[in-house]
């Protein structure tokens, strides 16, 4: 077990906090953003839920408030994205969305992909005090007219921030997002980070999606997490990349971790939760011998930063992740289902 892997152990057994940083050295980068250190325990802007939280408090948003902010928000980065102006466009969004935005215009020539969306169906939680936050569920048409279910949050910090896009993910073709418990006026209940009425509280998820990403249906998260393709998929993967790479002339490995962007979770009607929340994921090919000749492909999804196929001795890539998974309430049987995923490459690397 490496140490990201006793890291978070740590976490799982006696639920601290611990923070995983990433390795230094002298490299060449390209990319929107170089590779970031990634914490095991992410805060989260999620307060435990308050009685005397009022729809009318002067900054949070009513649902049909929230509904038209998405509308406006979605609409200016339309807007944005057909200008090119990848400046304005990092305005309108923060904490993984920043990354994965500036991936967008970055990776093609300025000119990101546009998309067509639905009438939003918006989770708006009863909040007391900042940051406040709302979930929103809206249809998504991309230019080859295919759909996805888009599960969008957007966050104001503080009285004088504006709403931001926070976090997106797209729900699996076919899968739903599952029924989120609302009061008689219509609000969404949020759980608190280290809410423990769940299996799995939501600061331990990230984590424990890490652990069997890398660690597979033999680690000790596999009975806490269903199986999928973002999570033991991604370790059959791995295992299978491995033996070829090596035979290719250079070593290959792929790291998960959680990260310090904020977690969001809604309460769902069958007692368990909604939980939204990011990983990034870093892939290291590597030279077996240094020397001119050892030489490492370059993926085709990331030859935009790097303009070339290959390059010498190693090449570092890690992309955020963002997901949507369903938590069972505490005591269930079910594992915990991995429902939604997108995410990018946001830094690439070599020396």
């Amino acid at each position: 077990m490496n140490g990201t892997m006793r890291a978070v152990l740590a976490i799982v057994l006696f639920a601290v906090t611990a923070s995983a940083c990433a390795s230094g050295g002298r490299e060449t980068r390209r990319g929107p953003v170089a590779a970031t250190s990634a914490a095991t325990g992410a805060s989260t802007p999620t307060p435990s839920p308050s009685p005397s939280a009022q729809a009318e408090d002067s900054q949070a948003v009513t649902p049909a408030e929230a509904a038209d902010l998405v509308r406006k928000i979605l609409r200016t980065d339309d807007a944005v994205r057909a200008s090119g102006d990848e400046f304005y466009a990092l305005q309108q969004v923060r904490d993984a969305q920043n990354q994965i935005t500036a991936t967008a215009f970055q990776s093609t020539g300025m000119k990101p992909p546009r998309y067509t969306w639905g009438a939003p169906r918006v989770l708006v939680p009863r909040l007391d005090r900042f940051p406040y936050w709302f979930a929103a569920v809206v249809e998504r048409r991309d230019a080859s007219g295919a759909n996805r279910t888009a599960v969008l949050v957007f966050m104001k910090q503080y009285e004088v921030s504006r709403w931001q896009l926070s976090f997106g993910s797209l729900l699996y073709p076919g899968t739903k997002l599952p029924d989120v418990s609302l009061d008689s006026q219509g609000y969404a209940t949020p759980l608190a980070t280290r809410d423990d009425s769940i299996a799995i509280s939501p600061h331990l998820m990230a984590p424990l999606h890490a652990t069997i990403a890398e660690e597979g249906p033999g680690g000790f998260a596999a009975d806490l997490i269903a199986a999928g393709p973002q999570t033991t998929g991604y370790f059959t993967e791995v295992e299978k990349i491995q033996p070829e790479s090596k035979w290719r002339g250079y070593l290959y490995d792929s790291l998960f971790a959680a990260t310090a962007f904020p977690i969001y979770a809604l309460r769902t009607t069958d007692g368990g939760a909604v939980i939204l929340y990011s990983l990034t994921r870093t892939t290291l090919r590597q030279a077996k011998i240094k020397h001119a000749d050892g030489l490492v492909p370059v993926p085709k999804e990331v030859r935009w930063a790097v303009g070339s196929v290959v390059v010498p001795n190693m090449l570092r890539v890690v992309e955020t992740q963002q997901y949507v998974s369903h938590v069972s309430r505490r005591g269930a049987a079910e594992p915990a289902k991995i429902i939604g995923f997108d995410g990018a490459a946001t830094g690439v690397s070599y020396k």
